[in-house]
């Protein structure tokens, strides 16, 4: 599948290739064990650490329990939650109220310019540029007031695209049109918001056993405005680059899902201490994008990436 909010589709790719011949292989050298098809449906915690995985082969539907000194827990903004809450892990938590709280997906939005040539001659992949000037505010914008956002170049679509969306005749007539098209990608710095969550239906369960997963998300109002007070200005920059007319997409998937088990000094807002430690369980980390705070109002991947890398030297060198 393809996102057009962050090019998922060619990012995964190349982090699967990354993954298949230069890091997975040195690291099951050194003992590490893969096991696909395999879901997690409980961490049992005794006295205050993880002492057994729980988990089911959704091939065979054999069980198995695993054990480890650290349990490091990296299943999404979605799937993270899940299986803190269906392990009632948020109950030894002081600050269990937060776990699957605070849910943001970045309200984003692309604006294509329509040119009247093929927009891209050289047919290449193009997302160099970014636009940072708006992303504390801006002296010409004055609603809403304070940080807003980020402009990023996206390439034109690919044609599949649009025959995936318009199927038949008409769709591969119309996936002609995206050779005159070029644009930015806005994306808000959405708010993070209590109101905003993950949970769990315990009356509704899985084939694997597995309370259901109950997800809620609203945009705020200011979050709205800021991708509105985004759109203007690179309406402007596309027609200053020769587009004659413009198209805005907003986006509906799930884009950069962050924030439902938080990181913080304080336990009254934050389900993780400053090492991504999940409070009231020793032995248990949560790396994965739901650490963050906030969703900052770029692709949040280097960050996850970078955050893991830092609590992974903690876990190695503890203070």
């Amino acid at each position: 599948q393809y996102c057009t909010s962050c090019d998922t589709f060619a990012c995964a790719i190349s982090a699967k290739n990354d993954l298949a011949t230069m890091v997975l292989p040195k690291l099951m050298e050194k003992g590490l064990e893969l096991k696909p098809s395999t879901v997690i449906t409980r961490l049992k915690a005794e006295n205050g650490v993880i002492n057994s995985v729980e988990c089911i082969s959704k091939k065979t539907g054999e069980k198995e329990t695993i054990k480890a000194k650290y349990v490091i827990l990296s299943a999404g903004s979605l799937g993270s939650p899940h299986i803190l809450l269906s392990s009632g892990l948020d109950e030894l938590n002081p600050g269990g109220k937060n776990v699957g709280r605070y849910l943001m997906r970045h309200v984003n939005s692309i604006i294509f310019g329509i040119f009247p040539g093929v927009a891209d001659k050289e047919s290449r992949f193009h997302k160099q540029l970014a636009i940072l000037d708006y992303y504390l505010g801006h002296p010409d914008i004055k609603n809403p007031i304070g940080k807003l956002g980020s402009l990023q170049q996206m390439p034109t679509p690919p044609m599949g695209l649009v025959q995936n969306e318009v199927p038949g005749p008409l769709g591969k007539m119309l996936s002609q049109g995206v050779r005159l098209l070029s644009g930015l990608l806005a994306i808000a710095e959405d708010q993070p918001q209590f109101s905003n969550y993950v949970k769990v239906d315990p009356n509704r369960k899985d084939k694997f056993g597995m309370p259901q997963p109950i997800i809620s998300h609203e945009y705020s109002k200011r979050d709205l405005a800021a991708l509105k007070a985004l759109i203007k200005p690179a309406k402007r920059i596309m027609s200053r680059a020769g587009a004659i007319a413009h198209y805005v997409h907003h986006i509906r998937t799930f884009s950069h899902a962050v924030g439902t088990v938080r990181m913080g000094t304080n336990p009254e807002n934050s389900a993780l201490d400053e090492y991504c430690q999940f409070r009231g369980v020793k032995n248990l980390f949560v790396v994965d994008g739901s650490f963050m705070p906030t969703s900052a109002a770029v692709n949040p991947s280097l960050t996850i990436s970078a955050n893991a890398l830092r609590v992974g030297d903690f876990i190695s060198n503890p203070q």
